[in-house]
């Protein structure tokens, strides 16, 4: 089974983009009120590459679109400052959802907004979302529960 994430996604000008990103009037049916101040996060990916040098690459999430997604293009035209912080929780042993893992990003600013609104008629059970890419100045990892952590920056300079 998959994880389930959430994003606290603040900005440098607008302050808490995500408040109130899982209630219902922003997300529906899907609403989560023990994570209203979050935002739902339906894939995410990360990548760093070395050769002779560390290589950063965006984070790339979707997510539905939701309240956050006009504040996103605001924060995309002006350049904006975001911290944001991805909690990913898990099935325990006793069934409960447990927050498992973190990672953080840091002076992150978004690089790109790509939009998808599926076909209603061959797609009609898909529902609207949008792709986020950030970059960031650093990221911190850290698992919760095996209390590891570790992080990097972001620097384009050649040693």
């Amino acid at each position: 089974m998959a994880n389930v994430i959430y994003a606290t996604v603040k900005g440098k000008q607008q302050g808490l983009i995500s408040a109130g990103c899982s209630s219902m009037d922003s997300i529906g049916n899907k609403g989560q009120t023990g994570h209203l101040d979050q935002i739902l996060i339906n894939s995410l990916n990360y990548a760093m590459s070395r050769e002779q040098h560390v290589s950063h690459h965006p984070v790339v999430f979707t997510k539905p679109i939701d309240k956050s997604s006009p504040l996103l293009g605001v924060a995309i035209s002006s350049n904006e400052s975001l911290e944001v912080l991805f909690e990913f929780y898990r099935t325990n042993a006793s069934g409960a959802q447990e927050l498992y893992f973190t990672i953080l990003l840091t002076d992150a600013t978004i690089s790109d907004i790509s939009g998808s609104h599926p076909h209603s008629i061959t797609h009609s059970g898909a529902q609207p979302q949008e792709t986020i890419s950030l970059k960031y100045k650093s990221i911190t990892w850290s698992h919760i529960i095996a209390g590891t952590s570790g992080y990097s920056i972001w620097d384009d300079r050649v040693y």
